[in-house]
């Protein structure tokens, strides 16, 4: 496959997965005590972890499934239930903090790794989709083969600049929209975040049941 070919099936392949205008909503639901400045800053450092985490895993995801002895529909299991269990806490958010508890809040809690970057940007389903890209790619070394995984990387980068550019306008989008639009937006995408969380753990299942009737 060729350099522009891999970017554009990684990129195509991440973009309704990642779904970053859909998650921009709960972006803000989760970053709504900080100020604008930090907000962007906290986009920034999710866009960032997430492309790193996406492209680490690009290069030695295979090597690692081969070393642990797992497989795909381990990760999708693994990946769905904290997705699942993210979106089941936004949909049963508790009312809004004091004021007290709400810089103490600040003060203790980063949510950029855990959980904006993993598991609802950079996700079960996008690990999967890396992992699957990585293991088409040729083996050997070569000038093509470096191409094709230059050309991956590049599409991860561009997929998480978009994830950026979505989350760092959070707040303008969804103000558009009105406080009662927001809270509608949010807890409907905090639902099909959960919905994608079973999902991804049903598809898990499905491939190891595959896998268990064809081991019989």
């Amino acid at each position: 496959m060729s350099f522009f070919g891999i970017l554009s099936l990684i990129f195509l392949s991440l973009l309704p997965i990642v779904n970053p205008i859909g998650m921009s909503s709960v972006f803000l639901e989760m970053s709504n005590h900080l100020s604008a400045h930090d907000r962007h800053i906290l986009a920034f450092k999710v866009a960032v972890y997430s492309a790193s985490l996406l492209i680490v895993i690009l290069f030695f995801g295979p090597l690692a499934l081969s070393f642990f002895g797992l497989t795909l529909p381990f990760i999708r299991i693994a990946g769905g239930l904290l997705v699942a269990f993210t979106a089941w806490q936004m949909l049963n958010a508790k009312p809004k903090l004091s004021e007290e508890e709400e810089e103490e809040h600040v003060e203790n809690e980063d949510p950029s790794f855990f959980p904006l970057t993993l598991p609802i940007t950079a996700g079960a389903g996008a690990i999967a989709i890396t992992i699957a890209v990585a293991l088409n790619i040729d083996s050997g070394f070569s000038f093509h083969v470096v191409f094709q995984y230059f050309g991956a990387a590049v599409g991860i980068i561009l997929m998480m600049a978009f994830v950026y550019i979505c989350y760092r306008f959070s707040d303008t989008i969804l103000n558009k929209i009105g406080r009662t639009g927001t809270m509608v937006v949010t807890r409907l995408s905090a639902f099909v975040l959960l919905a994608i969380g079973l999902d991804v753990i049903w598809t898990g299942l499905l491939k190891l049941i595959i896998i268990a009737k064809a081991a019989k």
